[in-house]
């Protein structure tokens, strides 16, 4: 991701996939984490995946969202979103 920054604000001016869950255990817990979620006959896959949220997609990524989380991160009274949003479905043609 590419981050420009003031003293009090930022912004992302781009990037691409979705950032690491919340204490997700650092780099290997998120190498662990992305080979549970890609195989739904992992003996974990139920527990991981309700912890996440119930949906992750590691190729997620959108600005203005990604955005609105760096602002929220910088102020001590907004609520963080936790977990990735899910997709809206596509409706049928």
């Amino acid at each position: 991701m590419t981050l420009a920054a003031t003293p009090k604000h930022g912004n992302y001016v781009a990037g691409e996939r979705a950032r690491p869950p919340e204490d997700v255990g650092g780099v290997s817990g998120y190498e662990r984490f992305l080979e549970i979620i890609a195989d739904r006959e992992d003996p974990e896959y139920a527990e991981i995946s309700r912890w996440c949220g119930g949906y992750f997609n590691p190729e997620w990524f959108h600005l203005s969202i990604a955005d609105k989380d760096l602002r929220n991160a910088l102020r001590s009274n907004v609520k963080r979103r936790l977990y990735q949003p899910k997709p809206k479905a596509v409706p049928k043609k």
